[in-house]
């Protein structure tokens, strides 16, 4: 396979924002980023993103403040973005389906100077901002109808010089109390994400990237960081909208998808039931990531859409992290071999690093790992150790050719009967039935101090079954101690905003079963 290498920027650029800059001198007519409201070209995108560090000046906003940003996907959501870095200001975005009282605790992990709500398409923003008294017209940064709250009382940080110390974006991610974490990203380190993917992904300035992932995670930031550093675009999508996705790629408007597998799972459904062919397109990548590839998703979503589908590793405070090659055919498990620039270790217990084939945490290193928790110096040392390195959480083993295949989260191992279960593990097994198609395992402690494997399942459309059914067709799959005690059948289950399961949401639902 010919690999295309992306552009490159020039070494002296020290602000993210600064990558919009260039694209509008050099390539000003080239897409830049799009929704459903409107699409700007680098030249225009440039320019709101002056117009909105102007009005945000004006607001009083100052070098080291954070501003939050409650938004839907979009393009007024970018603009305020890179607006707020212009200024040296922290942005830090928020979903606006996580909820009022949310928002809140994400405002105060942030101590955020004002929050900007984007109205432009969201009901849910409309709402948010119906229920907030203070939130008031904000109708000088000409870039769509937004809110913003009056200012309140908080210092600013100091700003760095060092685009590797300078903080450009805080990402929510949560701890293991469930109380929100702010992730502290550098530009350096936003720059360098961009960098990477652009060649991993094989990027060019003639390709466009589907934009359904939220810049509130960083699949979303990964896909806008790739794109703009190389001169690409990208066409966010408030929400999915699957029949739109399903039009774009059988009009050839998109050449690279990054999705978590649930979204591909609906593409599939989509595709299947309206009978609609996806082929021919101009997919020239497509990617998985942020939760476990099922293998008989990943050879559905190849046959769809005829192209191979590679799976990628990262984490909110280092991405990326890993990711398998397109013309290599590799185990389910695999998350591939370290991207360009990230070096890793599996680490046993006692700090040791572990023989290939044995499992243990897998620990990483690269420029673009975070700064740390804002204002969570204990979760941060939790995280980062000596010399460089972050502590995933998650367990993993080494190929014998150097993949790594991942075996679970830490923190979701389940000690059965003295034997360790991990969930990932479970859940590929019951994704191999053919009436499921997707699951979650959890466990849940019992009076004498074991636990229990706790399994939901999400039948695909048209199948039925029940539990005790599908629990024996699990038996040649697993080995006894890792079959699930109890196995419930939802109508669908829970995500997150991304896409992702919802693991606390199944452990508190595991909690309540009689």
């Amino acid at each position: 396979m010919t690999t295309i290498s992306p552009p490159e920027l020039p070494a002296a650029l020290s602000r993210v924002h600064e990558i919009v800059t260039h694209w509008a001198t050099h390539t000003p007519q080239a897409p830049a980023v799009s929704d459903s409201q409107q699409a700007l070209n680098y030249e225009q995108f440039a320019g709101a993103i002056e117009r909105a560090a102007e009005a945000l000046r004006r607001r009083d906003v100052r070098p080291g403040d954070r501003i939050a940003i409650v938004t839907e996907n979009n393009v007024t959501a970018a603009v305020l973005m890179f607006a707020a870095q212009r200024l040296e200001a922290w942005p830090a975005i928020i979903n606006a389906r996580v909820g009022a009282h949310e928002i809140e605790a994400l405002e105060a992990c942030a101590a955020a100077r004002l929050t900007l709500y984007a109205l432009d398409g969201s009901q849910a923003v409309e709402k948010l901002v119906a229920a907030r008294a203070n939130a008031e017209p904000f109708m000088d940064a000409h870039i769509g109808a937004l809110r913003v709250t009056a200012t309140v009382a908080s210092d600013p940080e100091p700003v760095h010089a060092d685009p590797a110390n300078q903080v450009a974006l805080l990402l929510f991610t949560s701890g293991t109390t469930g109380r929100p974490k702010a992730v502290m990203l550098s530009h350096a380190g936003l720059m360098q994400l961009g960098a990477v993917l652009a060649v991993s992904r094989r990027t060019t300035p003639k390709d466009s990237y589907n934009g359904v992932a939220p810049l509130s995670h960083i699949m979303g930031q990964s896909n806008l960081m790739c794109a703009l550093s190389c001169g690409a675009s990208v066409q966010l999508m408030p929400r999915l909208e699957v029949p739109s996705l399903a039009q774009a790629i059988a009009r050839g408007d998109i050449t690279h998808l990054s999705f978590v597998p649930t979204v591909y799972a609906r593409l599939i459904e989509y595709a299947t039931t309206n009978k609609l062919a996806l082929q021919p397109n101009r997919l020239r990548y497509i990617s998985s990531g942020g939760a476990p590839l099922d293998p008989l998703l990943k050879e559905c979503v190849e046959t769809l859409l005829g192209v191979p589908l590679v799976n990628g590793y990262g984490m909110t405070e280092c991405a990326p992290g890993a990711r398998t090659r397109p013309e290599i055919k590799s185990p389910a498990d695999s998350i591939g071999w370290p991207e360009d620039g990230v070096e890793a270790r599996i680490v046993a217990s006692e700090g040791s690093d572990c023989p290939s084939g044995e499992i243990g945490e897998l620990w990483l290193r690269s420029a673009t790992r975070m700064l740390g928790y804002y204002r969570n110096p204990e979760e941060t040392a939790a995280a980062l150790r000596p010399e460089g390195w972050f502590a995933t959480g998650d367990l993993v083993r080494r190929l014998a050719d150097g993949q790594i295949a991942i075996v679970g989260r830490k923190k979701e191992m389940i000690i059965r009967s003295g034997f360790n279960v991990y969930p990932a593990e479970v859940e590929a097994a019951l994704n191999r039935l053919p009436q499921i198609v997707q699951s979650g395992v959890v466990g849940r402690p019992t009076n004498d101090g074991n636990e229990e494997v706790i399994a939901f399942v999400q039948l695909r459309p048209g199948e039925s079954a029940d539990a005790a059914a599908l629990l024996e067709q699990l038996r040649p799959l697993i080995a006894p101690y890792k079959r699930p005690q109890h196995l419930i059948i939802l109508d669908a289950l829970p995500l997150v905003s991304t896409g992702k399961i919802w693991k606390a949401k199944l452990v508190e639902m595991a909690r309540a079963l009689a």
